[in-house]
């Protein structure tokens, strides 16, 4: 697997993702997002790994100024119709995350939903996720907030068999999971291998703050359920509250 088969997985994943269940809980996310980032009127805002824009768009249309970057061009695509149907303008930039600059600093910045941290190509080290954290913090104007989704790997722990470390689905040295994901296509269904990359607190605590970040708080907060508070073991995904100190 490349980073391509991540393109590709989310190209043709884009048409359906608007559909699933958990996007029902935009408006109660976004809420949760201005709240925690503490966003003024008329912010500048950066959402690393948009996807199709659902967070973004419903910025937008509540003022903010909203700059979405993605691997995917389908997933933009949509993003895109969403912000024109929407009647809002919103900057799309095709980048993968690591490779992103910021021209100019934000207020404040998110990456969630796994849009663009815990998803690794083969070549990828386990410690990617440390150079996406390094151009959110490099965006970030001093004294600015940020929001993150990771995948939990305390569930990984708890899922995964001695079994499945010697099939290879699993590797407690670098806690990634190797798998597939299946998208509808119009000559059916098709299956693209996978890597994710899962963290537990501790280490996902260290990595923010090599990267220059303050910590406010790491716990729970999957899809649907963004909250403040201890994760449950077995939950997709942690969340974490940070932010660049006024002074570096």
């Amino acid at each position: 697997m490349t980073k391509r088969n991540w393109q590709d997985f989310f190209d043709q994943y884009a048409p359906q993702y608007m559909g699933e269940v958990f996007v029902r809980a935009t408006l109660k996310e976004v809420d949760f997002l201005i709240e925690h980032l503490h966003l003024a009127a008329g912010a500048r805002v950066l959402d690393m790994g948009c996807g199709t824009g659902r967070h973004a768009v419903e910025l937008a249309k509540r003022g903010y100024m909203v700059t979405g970057v993605d691997l995917s061009q389908g997933m933009l695509t949509e993003a895109a119709r969403a912000a024109q149907a929407a009647g809002v303008s919103v900057e799309w930039v095709h980048s993968p995350a690591e490779d992103y600059v910021a021209t100019q600093p934000f207020d404040a910045v998110y990456s969630v939903c796994e849009g663009a941290l815990s998803l690794l190509g083969q070549d990828d080290p386990p410690h990617r996720d440390l150079q996406v954290f390094s151009r959110l913090y490099a965006a970030l104007k001093p004294g600015g907030r940020a929001i993150i989704n990771v995948l939990n790997g305390m569930r990984y722990l708890r899922l995964y068999s001695e079994e499945d470390i010697r099939a290879g689905r699993f590797d407690p040295l670098t806690m990634t999971e190797q798998g597939a994901m299946e998208v509808d296509t119009p000559e059916g269904k098709r299956a693209i291998p996978t890597r994710e990359r899962g963290y537990v607190p501790p280490e996902l605590r260290l990595m923010l703050e090599i990267s220059g970040f303050h910590v406010e708080h790491i716990g729970g907060g999957t899809a649907g359920n963004w909250r403040i508070g201890q994760p449950d073991l077995d939950e997709m995904e942690l969340l974490a509250i940070l932010h660049r100190p006024a002074q570096d």
